[in-house]
């Protein structure tokens, strides 16, 4: 995911020009912003309880809103949260086209790419923790909740394949389009576990989480494929 998105905050920019199903039209600034306000909060609580037990009411509190302003606004507490994914999801999605795009990616070596790679990943995941619980368990029920988190990754990988196959000798370069595409695999599935159920003994917080996700990729990639005999 991309590293871009300071702290986390969306601000009224990331409104402009965007509509989700359920949410009304924003015509006033003063919409916009108690719209924002409700996210940002938003992907605070959602830091500390679930879906199901995010109250309607202790938002609008800590986002100096009414109930019915809510409502105004939203259609009910599904269309607040999908509205949310989707705010993230697009200022993300422009975070990695711009980072790939205007080379802020590493292009020196594999070791200098992969380690950004998994730190900005990791510093995805940390940032909106929350908000991808949320979506994860949703999905358990509605499958098409994870589809959009999903097309992030596929963007990312779409950028950093060939710039990753372009740094492998070629004396390692056969299966290594495979290899690449299931380090992602790993490095995604192992923060979505970290984010649903914190197996442990490392968690998403762990300071050296992003640095060992990045040398087990960059191993797992440069590991050559090797034909195994059948079972």
């Amino acid at each position: 995911m991309g590293a871009r998105q300071g702290h986390g905050l969306l601000h009224e920019t990331a409104l402009e020009g965007f509509e989700a199903e359920g949410m009304r039209a924003m015509q006033q600034a003063r919409s916009r912003e108690l719209v924002v306000r409700l996210f940002n909060e938003g992907l605070a609580l959602l830091r500390d309880v679930d879906f199901d037990g995010l109250s309607i009411e202790a938002l609008c509190m800590r986002a100096d809103s009414t109930v019915g302003a809510f409502y105004s606004r939203f259609e009910n507490k599904e269309a607040f949260i999908n509205a949310l994914q989707r705010v993230v999801v697009a200022l993300t999605r422009q975070g990695i086209v711009a980072d790939y795009e205007t080379h802020v990616a590493p292009g020196d070596n594999l070791v200098h790419l992969v380690d950004w790679i998994a730190k900005g990943a990791t510093a995805w995941y940390r940032r909106y923790e929350g908000l991808v619980r949320a979506s994860l368990r949703r999905a358990n029920g509605e499958p098409e909740m994870w589809t959009p988190m999903r097309e992030l990754g596929e963007l990312q990988i779409s950028y950093a394949l060939p710039r990753i196959l372009a740094l492998l000798p070629k004396a390692i370069s056969d299966g290594a389009d495979e290899r690449v595409r299931f380090a992602f695999q790993m490095l995604f599935g192992t923060l979505n576990n970290m984010v649903l159920i914190n197996p442990g003994p490392f968690t998403i917080q762990h300071p050296t989480t992003a640095r060992w996700l990045a040398v087990a990729m960059t191993q797992f990639i440069e590991t050559p494929t090797r034909t195994t005999s059948k079972f």
